[in-house]
């Protein structure tokens, strides 16, 4: 008799490869649908990608909110470059590997392996910030969002929740996506009353807003990163202040394998339902289009209909007339051969032509 685990692994499999038939039947109806943006095949063709990697957790927020800091407070080491200038450019892959390096995989990524036990389940995406000057960096993190299973938003106390990060977090509910909020940088409030008066901004907002619930972690990754450098009561003390306990415990335990299964295998339903919606509106209008053609079609053939009909009756009109016109002169004709030309005026003729005759050699003479 099969496990329970066993079971559930294939049910696993058998949704995993429901999900993939779905995206492929999908990307093909959009390539055969010209109106659609081409963008949205390219965006199933790398959700196919992902359904075979592992769990992607998408690091996002805008530019010095924290982000780089908060994924080197989880790695326990300074493995990613932190600064107050844009400095992720490229979307950035942390993977699992023996020993520390880097790579350029492709246009605008770059693959960094780290040997933290989590990344053999996770892999982290660093993406560059919303609101970076370069715009094409905002461009890579919105065209990386459709692939991820999470997304874990950094916003900082000093700015929470400002409109370019409202719109971002727009986006990406419209894919379906589960958030998190970092609250990152709680080391520049002075009171808990700050930092419960700021957690309720950036709740409030998400509520009205959004129309969602969000988990948010209050955190500092600078004083998390502090308490990796220090022994003692003293460490202790410090990562407690520093609140990055709970944001772990959410993404290492809470966040175990069957929830992030369950998390992966919604990833291509989310992406699926927002291409729907979207393109069901171009195919509603295309629609649209055909029914005013296709109507527009019927009333010229009406048109045309009734003009045959017209041109049908005018024509046998007509042609009643040449009938009549013809009629009367053959009756004329008839007439004119049996007045002149019939055998019983034969005599009559000669002699008239005679007389006529006659008068011309005579003329005036008596």
């Amino acid at each position: 008799m099969a496990s329970k685990g066993a079971l559930l692994e294939d049910t696993q499999r058998d949704i995993l490869q429901q999900e993939r038939e779905l995206v492929s039947e999908l990307q093909l109806s959009l390539e055969q649908f010209a109106e659609i943006d081409p963008a949205h095949v390219k965006t199933l063709r790398q959700v196919l990608v992902a359904l075979d990697e592992l769990f992607l957790l998408v690091v996002v927020g805008e530019f010095n909110a924290g982000k780089s800091a908060t994924i080197n407070a989880l790695l326990h080491a300074q493995v990613l470059e932190e600064g107050v200038i844009p400095t992720t450019a490229k979307i950035t892959l942390l993977r699992y590997g023996e020993q520390q390096g880097q790579k350029a995989t492709e246009r605008d990524m770059l693959d960094i392996t780290y040997p933290a036990d989590f990344l053999r389940d996770i892999t982290i995406v660093d993406t560059p910030g919303v609101n970076a000057v370069l715009r094409h960096h905002e461009q890579l993190t919105e065209e990386f969002i459709p692939r991820c299973d999470l997304v874990l938003f950094i916003t900082s106390v000093d700015r929470p929740f400002t409109e370019s990060e409202r719109a971002f977090l727009e986006k990406m509910r419209a894919w379906g996506k589960k958030i998190v909020i970092v609250l990152n940088k709680i080391d520049l409030l002075h009171t808990s009353d700050e930092l419960k008066s700021v957690t309720n901004f950036v709740g409030e907002n998400c509520r009205t807003l959004l129309g969602f619930e969000p988990e948010i972690f209050p955190v500092s990754a600078q004083i998390a990163q502090k308490a990796r450098t220090e022994n003692g009561p003293d460490a202790i003390q410090i990562w407690e202040k520093s609140r990055f306990g709970p944001l772990e415990h959410f993404l290492f335990d809470t966040l175990d394998e069957a929830e992030r299964v369950r998390l992966k295998l919604l990833t291509p339903l989310g992406v699926m339902q927002r291409l729907l919606t979207e393109t069901r509106h171009v195919v509603e209008q295309r629609a649209r289009l055909l029914a005013e053609d296709a109507l527009t079609i019927d009333t010229i053939e009406h048109q045309m209909q009734l003009y045959r009909e017209d041109m049908e009756r005018d024509f046998n009109l007509r042609l009643g007339e040449v009938e009549n016109i013809i009629l009367e002169m053959r009756e004329r004709g008839d007439r004119f051969f049996d007045d002149t030309i019939r055998f019983g005026r034969i005599f009559d003729l000669m002699r008239r032509r005679v007389k006529a005759a006659k008068a011309d050699v005579v003329g005036d003479r008596p």
